[in-house]
Order: structure tokens, then sequence, then C-alpha cells
């Protein structure tokens, strides 16, 4: 009896051309997009924010309670003390608000409000943004992991309440993922810092308000922050 295999009609190894059973498909190609959204005058939160366009609002989380009402949890980088919490409780569409603490240059808030008129946008089209993310001035800064279609469905459905809502950059990978050159603590430091508004132009916090905030001396966070700066930079490619 022989145990030769018959040759396959095309030539080829027998099963050559046969999809191996444990393949897997080919995955969707996704960006991550990073938008500039101004909030409508109608939120609560982008009134507070136009208000005081000295404090950074840095959004953790949001849940809803029902079809109407949300709640989000928020931590608020403030230039000095105040009644935060009661400034935000005298909004309008703000039902309450719990105060969580807080540490010398920030409060930690979770506000029970009317839900806001882009989330039926990002229920209709499957989509999330990424917490947490920041409000300031007015204006939030969100990345959203879709692919482009999806991106430019978002857009066009933004632009209807706010026109200026724009797409400021497109990756095709993540740029929260860890690289490998920061350590904890530092990228903790330039987390800190973009959230404060540091690199921002121009710069919305003092390098000695975020020392202040952070709870490190001045000299100890700029060296901090300017060898995060070499890491990052020794990485781009040099100009040819």
């Amino acid at each position: 009896m022989s145990l030769r295999q018959s040759p396959s009609p095309g030539g080829g190894p027998p099963d050559a051309r046969r999809e191996h059973p444990h393949a897997q498909p080919a995955p969707k190609l996704v960006d991550f997009c990073r938008l500039r959204v101004p909030l409508p005058e109608s939120a609560w939160i982008a009134r507070f924010s136009r208000e005081f366009p000295n404090v950074t609002i840095e959004v953790l989380s949001r849940l809803d309670v029902d079809r109407t009402r949300s709640l989000t949890e928020l931590r608020l980088h403030i230039p000095e003390p105040g009644p935060w919490a009661d400034e935000i409780r005298s909004l309008p569409k703000v039902s309450g608000v719990e105060e969580l603490g807080g540490a010398p240059g920030r409060v930690h808030l979770r506000v029970m409000h009317r839900t806001s008129t882009f989330i039926p946008i990002f229920r209709d089209l499957r989509l999330m943004r990424r917490f947490p993310f920041t409000i300031r001035g007015g204006e939030a800064t969100w990345v959203i992991v879709a692919s482009a279609s999806k991106h430019r469905a978002l857009l066009s459905r933004l632009q209807e309440q706010v026109p200026t809502a724009v797409i400021e950059s497109v990756r095709h990978n993540d740029p929260e993922a860890p690289t490998g050159l920061l350590t904890v603590r530092q990228a903790e430091l330039l987390r800190r810092a973009m959230a404060a508004g540091y690199f921002e132009v121009p710069r919305k916090i003092t390098l000695t308000a975020l020392a202040k905030e952070i709870g490190l001396a001045a000299s100890s966070l700029s060296e901090g922050l300017a060898i995060v700066e070499k890491k990052l930079l020794e990485r781009l490619p040099t100009p040819e």
C-alpha cells in the first residue's frame, strides 16, 4: 500500500491552497483621532469653563443615569482655593454636586446634570471618547478610536451643532501607549503638566503654580520635565 499522496490539481503540495482552519481575519484599520470641540453655550460645563478660563477641567468618567441625566466625575485644576463646588451647583441643568476631596490646586467632584446634546451622536455612531479628557476655556479635547469613515461621520454630526469643531490630528498608533522611554513617575508628570495646560501656547499655568499643584519644588519639577522633554526629543527623526 503506497503512502504517497496524490498531487493537488494545481501541481503544488496537497492542500497548499486550503485556508488554515485557525487563521485569523486581518484586523480592521482604526485611527486615533484628536478633536478640538467648542462646547455649545447650552452646556453647563461650557458656561463654567468660559466664566473661569484659567481652570482646567479634567473629565475622569461619565455614567448615564437615565436618558436625560448623567453623572460625571471630574477634577478641577484651580489657580486658588474658592467655593468651586458652589459655583457648579448654581449652574442651570446641574441637579447635584458631591465633593470627593482634593489637594492643593485640585478639587475632585461628582456632578449630576442634564445629559449633553452630544451624547446621542456617540450613541448613534457607537463611539466613545477616551477618558480622561480636558476642557479649558469652553473647548474640549477628545481622542476617538475608530475607522476614518467613523471619524468623518462624527465630525459632520458635531459640526451641525458647533461648526468650528475640528480634527486636530490623526495617528495610526496609540498616542497614549507606553513608549518604554519614560518611567511611571515621568509619565505621570507629563500627564499632569499637559492636563494643567503647561505645554499650551500661550502657557496656561506657570512652572511655580504647577509645582505647587503637584506638590514638588519648582526646581525638581523643572528638572523632571526637562528630562522628559529630552527623552522624547531624542526619538524624533534627525532632519536631513
